[in-house]
């Protein structure tokens, strides 16, 4: 089972330790030119690996190493998008992101990067050609949707005891054993 969150408590002391964290490393600036840079560039090399689990664009790329579709992982851009329609779609957005990159890392062309940008409205509005909208819509999913769940997951499923549960079980210790052995 999946958990998600349901409520979330707003408060202002995480941004206030931010901030104050931030002002006392320009104090501390000349102890952090002691550290190697190729110490601080192997935690960011570490951070930008870490960080790509869960972008659903490498993960989608990463599907083209897998030959076998049956052995795709069983998201629900994965299952409710027409196989050919997934990889078209994957391959014009991995076009864009090396482009972009291109632009940011030639400096002869970086001019063209403000352009580019603004012309990727008009890319993603031109996909209504291409494909359909329900495809779109899971394709380009803003929010991390569940996996769909695989109908055979459920046979060899056991419950879920929760604190609610065993609230409701009844005093007797027989059937207390008996309702939470598992």
């Amino acid at each position: 089972t999946r958990q998600v969150v349901s409520k979330v408590a707003e408060q202002r002391v995480t941004n206030l330790m931010i901030h104050i964290l931030i002002g006392l490393s320009l104090a501390v600036g000349s102890v952090v030119n002691n550290v190697p840079k190729a110490v601080t560039f192997g935690i960011f090399l570490v951070m930008g690996f870490s960080s790509l689990s869960g972008n659903q664009l490498f993960e989608r790329v990463w599907l083209w190493t897998i030959w076998d579709r049956s052995a795709y992982p069983r998201f629900r851009f994965v299952t409710k998008v027409r196989f050919w329609s997934l990889h078209k779609y994957t391959l014009i957005q991995f076009a864009c992101f090396i482009v972009l990159y291109i632009l940011t890392s030639v400096s002869a062309v970086a001019v063209v990067f403000p352009f580019f940008m603004a012309s990727l409205v008009f890319v993603r509005k031109s996909l209504r050609w291409v494909f359909t909208e329900e495809e779109l819509a899971e394709l380009d999913a803003h929010e991390d949707l569940p996996p769909d769940e695989d109908p055979s997951d459920h046979v060899l499923e056991k419950p879920v005891r929760t604190l609610d549960d065993v609230e409701k079980l009844p005093a007797e210790p027989s059937d207390f054993t008996r309702a939470t052995s598992f």
